[in-house]
């Protein structure tokens, strides 16, 4: 009888996207879990990876934002058409149901990606929302979807510099901005700027990934943030908190939204993961996939260890004193 060695590797199984998607979501490695038939694959690239190749030596590589076309078709998959963030209409109607909106109100909606919480309030209530997007690729998209929904005047969708670009000096009455201030270097600017643009009697409400309370971030956070697309610049509540009071907008509502906002995530991969099936995604989409399966996996771990968390704030400019 012939001996077995014990570090014999065992043989790599090819597992099917779904399963893998799960598995991350979990912290699972899919290995671990699975034990399917190898010849199972449902979404093989049918491509051979390549070597590895030791990297050329040099200076670190520049993270650069990674919205291409393929990822746009991969987040409206998950999220919902016009949509780049966890969250549909009614999620969006829900948020800024304090601003009581009608056809009368305009609104600015900051960090508008693709545009859909834009239209959603045009369509829903008929307010009139400028849209500002900082990546080129997702404003032009945006207004693309919001030409072909008859809303190119209602919602339009323009880039924006949010840290060159000056906004309208009392040019609307509500500001909007969903999981997008993370990313803004400068935000003492940034709420400045929001001050400014709000007319009196004016309302801001966002959501945002921040520390809780007064925290510094823990090692969890900053492997999180070394493996994010986009640089954040990540503060505690409490610092919004501050930053809103420095510019006279009384907060009225600061609440910890994150349970909402993971079962958003969970809910955008349940429906995706339950619609795949072979023949559904091109292979040249498959590494799209994969690569915002991991983004949010990592999101969703970091969130759920508590070291950070999803907040939503809504505050009130003050009107001009009555003479």
């Amino acid at each position: 009888m012939s001996a077995v060695a014990l570090d014999t590797p065992r043989p790599r199984i090819k597992i099917p996207l779904k399963v893998r998607f799960s598995a991350w979501w979990q912290g699972f490695d899919p290995e671990d879990i699975y034990a399917g038939d190898p010849q199972a694959l449902e979404f093989d690239t049918g491509r051979k990876k390549p070597a590895p190749v030791a990297p050329a030596a040099g200076p670190p590589k520049k993270k650069v934002p990674l919205w291409t076309a393929d990822r746009i078709q991969v987040a409206e998959r998950l999220w919902g058409p016009g949509m780049h963030t966890p969250g549909g209409d009614a999620h969006v109607e829900a948020l800024v149901k304090p601003f009581g909106l009608n056809p009368t109100v305009t609104v600015l909606d900051l960090g508008a990606g693709l545009g859909g919480c834009s239209r959603a309030m045009a369509r829903t209530f008929g307010s009139w929302v400028t849209g500002l997007e900082q990546w080129a690729i997702l404003a032009e998209a945006g207004m693309v979807r919001s030409k072909m929904a008859g809303l190119d005047k209602k919602a339009p969708i323009d880039s924006w510099d949010p840290a060159t670009t000056q906004l309208k000096p009392r040019g609307y009455n509500c500001v909007f901005a969903k999981e997008s201030f993370f990313t803004i270097a400068d935000k003492a600017r940034l709420f400045e700027q929001i001050a400014a643009t709000l007319r009196p009697g004016g309302q801001l409400c966002f959501t945002d990934y921040v520390l809780p309370e007064s925290a510094k971030p823990t090692g969890a956070v900053e492997t999180w943030m070394s493996h994010e697309p986009q640089e954040p610049f990540i503060c505690s509540s409490q610092d919004i908190l501050d930053l809103l009071a420095h510019n006279q907008l009384e907060v009225r509502i600061s609440e910890d939204i994150t349970d909402m906002h993971q079962a958003l995530i969970l809910q955008g991969w349940r429906d995706l993961t339950q619609a795949l099936a072979p023949g559904t995604v091109a292979p040249e989409t498959v590494p799209h996939l994969v690569n915002e399966a991991e983004l949010w996996a990592r999101r969703g771990a970091v969130l759920r260890s508590g070291d950070l968390r999803v907040y939503r704030f809504y505050a009130l400019k003050a009107a001009d004193p009555v003479s």
